[in-house]
């Protein structure tokens, strides 16, 4: 039988403050097991939770970039349920009222609705030995969290890994979260139900926790819809649960029953007053905020006047778009940098394995390098030399031009000398070209360079050789 796919998300992403939500423990990744806990995000009795201020602007910021209305009251409720690393045996969240609600995010052609936004703090983190033994770790108990909640509006996973890239990039520039999905700060639940082509009512629903690469919702998604059609072809019925993702298996499998709204026996949290934001303290944050993405791509077509294809793969990375720009900034030559970053950059980086955070120079070295190249101090192939090495070592480009002999000669009697010796060892080449064969001018041109070497002004022999061979 055919179906239709229903999916919808929920993202969990950290905020980047310096503090937990309700505590002063310090908001951090890694580090020793249990190092960064108190009674507050440890749960113990008669401990009571201070808000983070700075965790509502940020959450404000993140409602703000993604099409969010941004609600003036907001509360907090306890979400109750028992599991070890949550030693409250409760969450604070925010269930009926949240601090943002009716976005909008368009991937491509299709807007992708979001319910909303709610803030929330993190449960502490499960480690599961080889020998049976699990144990916690306290120091992720209590690190702010905002849950994204969209509505079912996608039918694919390559809609879902659009739009988990966007929002990602989003969160990013408006300094909300660093979305590294590998370290957990942005994590990803997908809910998906199959129902019959036409049908009205969706199908039961499944949800895999905790997704945590783009490769990895990818193929649970792809690995459920196969199950669940797989039951519903043999008459089955799909159960609510539940599920995690092996990635080294690809599969799915049971965690448990999924829980409705009941069974979390949600009520007001009564140790926090309520949020109440004035409009003009949303329009605060809304003037405060970074330059986002599209506004980037913006500045980068019509004021550098870059093609919208380089100026698109410029800003899928945050850290490459503002190194592009600290660049810029020194040396406005907008398409000469580009080329280099989207040609040299991005090849010593993917032959490397490296990271665009990780560069041994900086924005001044590369402006240096792109300025002695466009003003003809030094050849085309001479840069992407120079770039090697001050990429590899972080050497000033025009002490890596002194050492290697890189700068641009131009002793136009000397070239003349040897332009007049290569033409008299090779006069059948001459006398050929004069017959018509003009493609010979680039061998002359080579066995010219090569005997005065690399640091000669490729366009001065062009008009020395022109000179001898067309008057």
């Amino acid at each position: 039988m055919s179906y239709t796919t229903v999916i919808g998300l929920e993202i969990h992403a950290e905020l980047l403050t310096k503090s937990k939500v309700f505590c002063a423990c310090e908001n951090s990744f890694g580090g020793e097991a249990n190092t960064r806990v108190c009674p507050v995000c440890a749960g113990m009795p008669g401990a009571l939770p201070v808000l983070n201020k700075a965790a509502v602007m940020l959450a404000v910021r993140a409602g703000l970039c993604l099409g969010c209305k941004i609600n003036n009251y907001s509360s907090f409720d306890r979400k109750n349920y028992f599991y070890p690393d949550l030693p409250k045996a409760y969450q604070i969240t925010q269930q009926d009222n949240p601090i943002c609600s009716d976005g909008i995010v368009t991937i491509g052609d299709k807007n992708i609705r979001i319910n909303r936004i709610h803030i929330e703090e993190d449960a502490g983190k499960l480690i599961h030995s080889d020998n049976g033994v699990t144990l916690v770790d306290f120091n992720r108990c209590g690190i702010p969290l905002i849950e994204i909640v969209t509505e079912p509006d996608f039918n694919c996973a390559k809609q879902v890994c659009d739009f988990v890239e966007e929002v990602c990039l989003r969160l990013k520039y408006a300094g909300v979260c660093n979305a590294k999905l590998e370290e957990g700060s942005l994590r990803v639940d997908v809910n998906i139900s199959l129902m019959p082509k036409d049908a009205k009512i969706f199908g039961t629903r499944a949800e895999i926790k905790n997704l945590n690469s783009l490769k990895s919702i990818s193929a649970a998604i792809a690995y459920e819809i196969k199950r669940q059609s797989e039951i519903l072809d043999a008459k089955g019925k799909v159960i609510q649960q539940t599920r995690r993702f092996d990635e080294k298996s690809g599969k799915t499998s049971s965690l448990r029953q999924k829980e409705g709204y009941e069974d979390y026996r949600y009520f007001h949290e009564s140790d926090l007053l309520p949020i109440h934001l004035s409009d003009d303290d949303i329009n605060e944050i809304k003037n405060d905020l970074p330059e986002l993405p599209q506004e980037r791509l913006t500045r980068y077509i019509n004021d550098y006047a870059l093609s919208p294809n380089d100026a698109t793969l410029i800003i899928k990375n945050k850290e490459f778009s503002d190194f592009y720009d600290k660049t810029v900034m020194l040396y406005p030559n907008y398409k000469g940098v580009s080329a280099m970053m989207l040609g040299e950059l991005n090849r010593n980086i993917n032959n490397d394995k490296g990271d665009i955070s990780n560069l041994k120079f900086n924005p001044k070295m590369l402006a240096e390098l792109i300025k002695m190249q466009n003003d003809k101090k030094i050849t085309r192939s001479g840069a992407k030399m120079i770039f090697a090495i001050m990429y590899k070592t972080g050497k000033n480009p025009t002490d890596i031009a002194a050492e290697n002999n890189l700068f641009l000669k131009d002793n136009s009697d000397e070239i003349l000398e040897i332009a007049k010796q290569v033409l008299a060892e090779n006069p059948d080449n001459v006398k050929n070209y004069h017959a018509g064969k003009t493609q010979l001018f680039g061998f002359f041109m080579g066995q010219i360079i090569r005997k005065t070497g690399k640091g000669v002004n490729p366009e001065t022999v062009g008009n020395i050789l022109n000179e001898l061979l067309n008057n």
